[in-house]
């Protein structure tokens, strides 16, 4: 994706990834509550910045979207992924969801796992065309909207003799 450059996020980012949090999401990760999830042992995430050519008039460099996952020995888990609306439906998604299956893989995950509220068809699809199946539902995990949980397999297929 032209224009869009993807950052490592710290805990220096703690309450920018919480604001842009907060623009997508009805229940909103705290500043806090983001540090506390980078601080956990096998947590990366990234933020996209935008470097002006998606900005609408061409405007100054931005956050555009931010990821964040965790891997405890070969299973991954997307634990959020979010898009801000000036640059939803440009592929951002996609380019997210990728770097950080990406770099699951490369840190020796075999599968990637997430959830997605039942009823964000954008999202669900998002990760079906990703090569997402749906493994299981959690009723009302979402204050009374189920999630659905999805997987995908990311790194090397070891066959035991």
């Amino acid at each position: 994706m032209t224009g869009i450059e993807l950052l490592p996020a710290g805990m220096v980012h703690a309450a920018l990834l919480a604001g842009m949090h907060a623009v997508c999401f009805a229940e909103p990760w705290s500043a806090r509550s983001m540090a506390e999830v980078l601080n956990m042992p096998g947590t990366e995430g990234l933020i996209a910045v935008d470097g002006g050519s998606l900005r609408p008039g061409g405007t100054a460099p931005g956050p555009a979207g931010l990821v964040l996952w965790g891997r405890v020995l070969d299973e991954a888990e997307i634990l959020t992924i979010a898009v801000l609306p000036p640059w939803r439906r440009r592929g951002l998604g996609g380019v997210l969801l990728r770097a950080a299956m990406d770099a699951a893989a490369t840190a020796g995950a075999a599968s990637m796992f997430l959830e997605a509220a039942a009823d964000n068809v954008a999202a669900v699809t998002l990760y079906g065309r990703h090569g997402f199946e749906r493994v299981g539902l959690r009723k009302g995990y979402y204050g009374g909207i189920d999630a659905v949980t999805m997987r995908r397999h990311i790194g090397p297929v070891i066959i035991q003799p």
